[in-house]
């Protein structure tokens, strides 16, 4: 009973795990395409104001998607040692 137990947490914990990871990705992918649309709506129409505006936009984006995917490669790796330690 306790093995049958300790298998289905551990494949729980390993489904959530997949699915925060592809989540991540998500994230990051629609990072960059909201910062490539703020990009060209700037260059139709750029004002002072606007490309001051762009420049935090995309300091702003810029972090979190450096934070994101450090995260989401920390994840990954924390993932797979388990996994390599169980084989050997």
């Amino acid at each position: 009973g306790v093995y049958l137990r300790n298998l289905f947490v551990a494949q729980s914990s390993h489904t959530t795990e997949a699915v925060r990871l592809q989540l991540g990705r998500v994230l990051t992918l629609g990072l960059e395409f909201t910062l490539a649309s703020d990009i060209l709506r700037t260059a139709v129409a750029p004002t002072r104001q606007d490309i001051l505006n762009l420049g935090a936009i995309v300091l702003l984006r810029t972090l979190l998607n450096f934070f994101l995917e450090r995260e989401i490669r920390q994840a990954e790796e924390n993932r797979r040692a388990p996994s390599a330690a169980s084989s050997e």
